[in-house]
């Protein structure tokens, strides 16, 4: 359950910084826009290399970032895929296939073994971090950043959690 809720504020989070960053892009200097999408594109790189070891499927990336910057619809739908199928996962995932350890060699060669739930929990705050060195991006150029905190998720989709407090 509460990974499920975590992946859902994950999803909601990146979908709300991916709108602001598409209403805003055009008012960033360039550098600052091409860093934007690179290093939200590196966490959906990183997210999808983790969804490969976690699945058992081929990795599709060899670096922990693509040398092509992706257009901004190429990025957006990459980390839609990607939460969307982190959203699902967390969802069937029962305590069993958390405490599964994969081994796996990182992009850099170096060797790691990691249990799912620790896999899941690198991803939620590897996003996070990144998600907040991209709205720092636009803050710092006087635009509008969106306010990325999970407790905020909570409220906003069950309002009940309002109601009565004191």
């Amino acid at each position: 359950m509460l990974f499920t809720n975590a992946f859902k504020y994950k999803q909601w989070a990146n979908s709300e910084l991916l709108t602001f960053g598409e209403r805003q892009l055009h008012l960033l200097p360039e550098s600052d826009a091409v860093f934007f999408i690179r290093i939200l594109n590196h966490t959906t790189v990183v997210d999808s290399l983790f969804i490969s070891r976690m699945s058992g499927t081929p990795e599709l990336y060899s670096a922990d970032n693509t040398v092509e910057t992706p257009t901004y619809p190429e990025l957006k739908e990459r980390i839609e895929r990607n939460d969307s199928w982190l959203v699902h996962f967390s969802s069937i995932a029962t305590p069993e296939i958390l405490s599964q350890i994969i081994s796996f060699t990182f992009t850099d060669g170096e060797h790691g073994k990691l249990s799912i739930e620790e896999v899941m929990l690198h991803l939620l705050t590897h996003g996070s971090n990144h998600r907040g060195m991209a709205s720092r991006t636009l803050a710092s150029n006087g635009l509008e950043r969106p306010k990325d905190t999970f407790t905020r998720y909570l409220h906003e989709v069950e309002p009940f959690r309002r109601e009565g407090a004191r």
